[in-house]
């Protein structure tokens, strides 16, 4: 007994330490967020704030920046999101229901897409959408991210597990294909419609390389953009740039908040069986 509570202690104070150092470097950024200009040009180091002032997002809003890439950015997340529940549910429940030629082969060739690094696509794909007329648009940070290789993959794993008794019932209802997507598949995945739309999401609000190779007009900029800007235009002013920070890591911890109990589920369940 005493050896299992030593070890237990043990492993305690491991995760503690470690959730600690993961811990710090958030807790300096909401710390600096609300330094003055004052104490950010004190040179000694400091992980308290002595007179906490809301200073640094009131210059980082009258810059007049801000906003209009947060709600650029939400327009591509959310669009590239849904569009992603949509398209990679429907692929993911024909590789896992259906039977057709060449099924298993173009599943493996879906992905094999998934080990081609992206730094070898970026000269051919920006050629590509120089040629549709997409570059200085949205269209190329929400139609490609519709169809991911990995969403695919998530969801055929995970609808795979659902009982066939179940669609076999619906189909003896006279339900259809599309109306078992909609009515059976899609209830049934609430746990993998939430993880794939946080970690779509995600990925869309974090994109940075995308959104700077296409994109031209500084009004289309999304926030990645925008902050990795703030620190040519507020030189020396880390608070200011923190708090863009802080503003751009706000909605995807809300979104993992309100649904981090289906995420867990997700990842942990291995699926229904048949009762």
């Amino acid at each position: 007994m005493k050896t299992k509570r030593t070890e237990r202690w043990a492993t305690v104070l491991i995760l503690s330490v470690g959730a600690a150092l993961l811990a710090l470097p958030f807790y300096y950024m909401v710390v600096t967020s609300f330094k003055s200009n004052q104490e950010i040009a004190s040179p000694h180091l400091s992980l308290v704030v002595q007179e906490p002032t809301a200073q640094p997002y009131s210059e980082l809003f009258d810059a007049g920046l801000v906003l209009g890439a947060t709600w650029n950015s939400l327009v591509v997340g959310v669009a590239t999101t849904a569009g992603t529940l949509f398209f990679c549910t429907l692929a993911g429940y024909a590789f896992a229901k259906h039977r057709f030629p060449g099924r298993d082969a173009i599943f493996l060739g879906l992905l094999a897409t998934m080990m081609i690094p992206g730094a070898v696509l970026l000269v051919p794909g920006f050629l590509l959408l120089r040629d549709f007329g997409w570059l200085d648009t949205w269209l190329p940070l929400i139609v490609p991210g519709m169809a991911g290789a990995f969403g695919v993959f998530l969801a055929r794993q995970f609808i795979e597990k659902i009982p066939d008794s179940f669609l076999e019932s619906a189909r003896i209802e006279g339900c259809r294909d599309f109306g078992i997507f909609l009515r059976i598949v899609l209830p049934l995945s609430k746990p993998l419609l939430a993880t794939l739309g946080i970690l779509t999401f995600l990925g869309s609000w974090n994109s940075f390389l995308g959104p700077l190779i296409v994109l031209l007009d500084e009004r289309k900029f999304t926030l990645p953009l925008v902050i990795a800007m703030l620190q040519g235009r507020f030189p020396g002013k880390e608070n200011v740039q923190m708090a863009g920070a802080m503003i751009s890591i706000l909605p995807v911890l809300v979104l993992f908040f309100l649904f981090q109990r289906q995420i867990v589920e997700s990842l942990a369940s291995s699926g229904l069986k048949d009762g």
